[in-house]
């Protein structure tokens, strides 16, 4: 069964971590034990849920930069927002692992951190930083699949190919079991023609089966959602469909998952 899945895009202000946090808001709605791996040093993921990003607490820098297999089981921490959703931390010293020079950290150093880890829960979110560095690599090399984040604009488009180059040399150099799992459109306006536009020249470069339903459309109470540090599903009927936007696309990864 895959359980784990890489979220990602080179650009940054796309959405990744507005897709992380749905996610797991709609597993915990659900039921489904889940661990977010935070692999931004900016640990935006980390703090919308409930914890404060620290050089002195460990997480998934300190992981990766382990040796011992399975060494991530002692830097998973709650979440704030229940039992169902677990932690590894991001940091600041996730940039120190993205500019390693010595060789201490590798592509599959994560995968080693989380081995037997990840089999205690049944999904892992893992939330890429905004690049295709070092620690996006180590990302993909510990995922079953690759979930890209695009915003329809020009430059929301522009890093996709990129992406998927990379997504092919980590499967031939390093995870022969990596697959895209599919692609999520985020901030979606509610009429736009250049949008419209984008989407399509978007079905054209990746295949119209690979873009999941329903996209993510961009609203201001995402933000606030963010701001409180809450699960969007906490805002009900307030939430105008959103809750409902996000259980659909956790079906879609679950069945995924199974698949």
């Amino acid at each position: 069964m895959k359980r784990s899945v890489a979220i990602l895009n080179q650009k940054g202000g796309v959405g990744k971590t507005t897709v992380v946090l749905g996610l797991a808001s709609a597993a915990l709605h659900a039921g489904v034990r889940t661990l977010v791996v935070d692999l931004d040093a900016q640990a935006n993921a980390t703090w919308s849920l409930g914890v404060e990003p620290s050089r002195e607490n460990l997480g998934t820098g300190d992981a990766m930069k382990a040796t011992k297999a399975g060494s991530a089981a002692d830097m998973i921490v709650p979440s704030g927002w229940g039992d169902d959703v677990w932690l590894l931390p991001g940091g600041p010293d996730l940039t120190e692992r993205e500019n390693d020079r010595q060789g201490q950290v590798t592509p599959q150093r994560l995968r080693r951190a989380l081995d037997g880890v990840a089999d205690d829960f049944e999904l892992v979110l893992i939330d890429c930083a905004p690049s295709l560095g070092l620690n996006t690599s180590c990302g993909l090399t510990a995922a079953d699949g690759a979930l890209i984040i695009v915003e329809p604009t020009v430059f929301g488009l522009r890093g996709i190919n990129p992406v998927l180059d990379l997504v092919d040399s980590i499967w031939e150099e390093q995870n022969s079991k990596l697959d895209i799992a599919g692609v999520v459109l985020n901030r979606v306006p509610p009429t736009s023609k250049d949008a419209n536009s984008r989407i399509d020249e978007l079905y054209s470069m990746v295949g119209r089966r690979a873009v999941w339903s329903p996209a993510i459309p961009n609203r201001v109470l995402i933000n606030e959602a963010h701001n409180a540090r809450a699960p969007i599903h906490t805002y009900r009927s307030r939430a105008g469909g959103l809750p409902e936007i996000f259980d659909e696309l956790l079906l879609r990864l679950r069945r995924w998952s199974a698949s």
